[in-house]
């Protein structure tokens, strides 16, 4: 696994004021042609954003760093059709109300055989979660796809999980009531 770190720096408005490390490289693999560093700078991350719950848990993340000035790391995953990949997530303060977030990835391994190349579409049958890349099964069951009985599906809609959306809670909460910055509040999927 080739160590890969991808960052950028946000305003009080979330444009994207810089970025650096893998970007460009990350965005290319990804077909994200659309979205290489000269094409995202001066732009809302949010607008980046497919799905509100995740716009919505992005900015609370951002802005409670910027409003305790506190770092915080979280866990999340960013899988491939055929690579499941496991970042860390460090949101740090700065100057000027900005916030740089950081992306480091922890974890990479092939899925064997890949996954159906799967497209975001708004109004698909399936959900998946943008933190954890689980699908939804059933009303109440979210499943890793490297668990899926089934083919992944072809068309997903991005959200959140109920257990991904209780981690970016808890790494809020813990951060607020945390009284030194020295040591960045953690969220992770597990031991």
């Amino acid at each position: 696994m080739r160590f890969q770190q991808l960052y950028y720096v946000l305003d009080t408005q979330y444009r994207i004021l810089w970025v650096g490390g893998d970007w460009d490289e990350f965005a290319l693999a990804n077909s994200g042609g659309l979205a290489r560093s000269n094409e995202v700078l001066s732009t809302s991350l949010l607008k980046h954003i497919a799905d509100q719950p995740t716009a919505d848990a992005v900015t609370r993340l951002v802005d409670v760093v910027r409003s305790t000035q506190l770092p915080l790391r979280i866990d999340y995953r960013c899988d491939s059709f055929s690579m499941l990949r496991r970042y860390q997530l460090t949101i740090q303060p700065m100057r000027d109300d900005r916030v740089l977030l950081v992306h480091d990835l922890r974890d990479a391994r092939t899925f064997d055989p890949p996954l159906t190349h799967w497209k975001y579409r708004s109004n698909a049958n399936h959900s998946k979660c943008s933190f954890c890349c689980s699908v939804q099964t059933a009303p109440d069951q979210w499943t890793p796809p490297e668990d899926l009985t089934e083919p992944h599906p072809d068309f997903v809609a991005y959200t959140m999980c109920p257990t991904c959306s209780e981690r970016v809670e808890d790494a809020i909460a813990s951060l607020l009531t945390n009284s030194t910055p020295k040591n960045p509040v953690t969220g992770g999927f597990g031991p």
